[in-house]
């Protein structure tokens, strides 16, 4: 059977960090001994990655210590199961589960992409809620992908109209925030240094991208009369 490709390899050294259990860990550089059965797992690994490329490897293959730090990290045939997608599901649920203070990160991280993805779409961000690819509203798919945390949307737009949404749309699109917004605003206007964050960050981006968009469209204007 043919050897590992570069991908899987550098798959299965970030499974190995994990299956460490927290000590001290060395990259696998020769992989000439591995057994038939772990590269047919880390194939199906690989074309998991492919199939779902928003998903982390650290996150993926730490989901199950995360949940239970108490147990050891399970054999690599258990990440080609339906239970690791489950257990990986959990763990970003119990992750916004945490205090807002505890997601700061997470939260600049999401506002990083929300701003580029206005500019790669000529959105301003006011439009970001509304925004949708198909009949989808473009940030139910960015939070299913763990892509943005639900207190980065708090400053962008009156967000009860996202309880507008049927109760099926609710369900397919974005189950977890939808059954949980009352508590996430809660906690958000409870957190006087998030919510402060969150929108000083908002108001720096919409600006920002304001401007970009303007520049934009003098440049084209330009480049238009010049081509006339």
């Amino acid at each position: 059977m043919n050897q590992l490709n570069k991908v899987e390899q550098d798959i299965y050294n970030c499974f190995l960090k994990h299956f460490r259990n927290g000590l001290p860990y060395q990259p696998r550089k020769d992989f000439s001994d591995i057994t038939s059965e772990n590269i047919v797992l880390l194939r199906r690994m690989y074309n998991f990655f492919s199939k779902f490329p928003h998903i982390k490897w650290d996150e993926f293959f730490g989901a199950p210590r995360g949940l239970h730090p108490e147990e050891k990290c399970p054999p690599l045939k258990f990440f080609t199961t339906r239970a690791a997608i489950r257990a990986y599901s959990l763990y970003h649920q119990q992750l916004e589960d945490q205090s807002p203070e505890k997601q700061f990160d997470k939260i600049k991280e999401s506002l990083r992409f929300i701003a580029v993805f206005c500019l790669a779409n000529n959105i301003n961000l006011d439009q970001y809620l509304t925004y949708k690819i198909g009949r989808m509203p473009a940030w139910t798919q960015h939070y299913r992908e763990h892509n943005i945390n639900p207190y980065s949307i708090m400053e962008l737009g009156n967000t009860s109209s996202l309880s507008n949404m049927s109760e099926d749309e609710q369900a397919i699109w974005a189950p977890n925030i939808f059954n949980n917004l009352n508590v996430i605003r809660t906690r958000y206007h409870n957190s006087p240094k998030t919510k402060s964050f969150v929108k000083e960050a908002t108001k720096k981006i919409k600006n920002f991208i304001i401007e970009e968009l303007k520049n934009r469209s003098t440049q084209y204007n330009i480049k238009q009369t010049n081509t006339n």
